[in-house]
């Protein structure tokens, strides 16, 4: 796909935007007859000189007549009826095309004042921007860590189906506990902080709380060998 320029303009919207600029035309109030003779000259021009015309050009060209056709329609003098003006479509049109390119050349000029300017990179600074959960896990995956849980659950006494209670527990609750673990030491057994939960609810936002955890970079597991117990430690 390629672009077709009369005269180095990108659209007939363009090339109106050019008249109404150059014969500073309020653009509320279109001058249509004038702007659209100057247009079909270009397009007249272009032909003369062999120069191939876009089909958007052409089709400007038949919306402006159309436009400078009911413009030269006698007006009814009816104060109930409230007609549209019909230049009011192309009047938005062209609105918009200038906004766009007027943020296209804001845009144009940031490119071309920072273009040569780089910003200095660190091992630091690109461990701590990618965090991903697999960095805090070591001789342990999350497909381990959930089964530890899931074990956890189906080890609870099966519960009463006719007793309903409403639990109120939720993450931050959990990483309160979590963090409580902490204040002996960097370092905390996971069965610890398991023995210590007796609902499937808990179990289940506690496992939310941790994997929240190891995603902020506030922790991280380990396990030294297989069907050891899991350490958690705080960064």
């Amino acid at each position: 796909m390629f672009k077709i320029q009369i005269e180095n303009f990108e659209g007939p919207i363009d090339l109106l935007l050019y008249f109404i600029k150059r014969d500073k035309i309020d653009i509320y109030d279109i001058p249509i007859t004038k702007i659209t003779n100057e247009y079909l000259q270009v397009i007249q021009d272009a032909k003369k000189l062999d120069v191939s015309i876009a089909g958007e050009f052409l089709f400007m060209a038949s919306l402006l007549l159309r436009i400078k056709t009911q413009m030269l329609l006698p007006k009814r003098n009816i104060d109930e009826i409230d007609i549209e003006d019909p230049r009011f479509s192309l009047v938005e049109q062209i609105i918009q095309y200038k906004n766009f390119k007027n943020i296209a050349r804001d845009l144009e000029s940031i490119h071309l004042k920072n273009r040569n300017t780089f910003m200095r990179t660190s091992k630091d600074s690109e461990l701590f921007r990618s965090k991903k959960t697999d960095n805090y896990l070591e001789g342990i995956s999350l497909y381990d860590l959930s089964k530890i849980f899931h074990s956890l659950i189906k080890s609870l006494p099966q519960e009463d189906i006719l007793k309903i209670s409403r639990e109120k527990v939720s993450v931050d609750d959990q990483k309160k506990l979590i963090y409580s673990f902490f204040r002996k030491g960097k370092k905390v057994s996971l069965k610890s902080v398991l023995k210590t939960l007796k609902s499937k609810l808990e179990i289940v936002v506690t496992f939310l709380a941790i994997l929240d955890m190891l995603r902020d970079g506030i922790i991280c597991c380990d396990q030294k060998k297989n069907f050891d117990d899991i350490e958690l430690s705080l960064i």
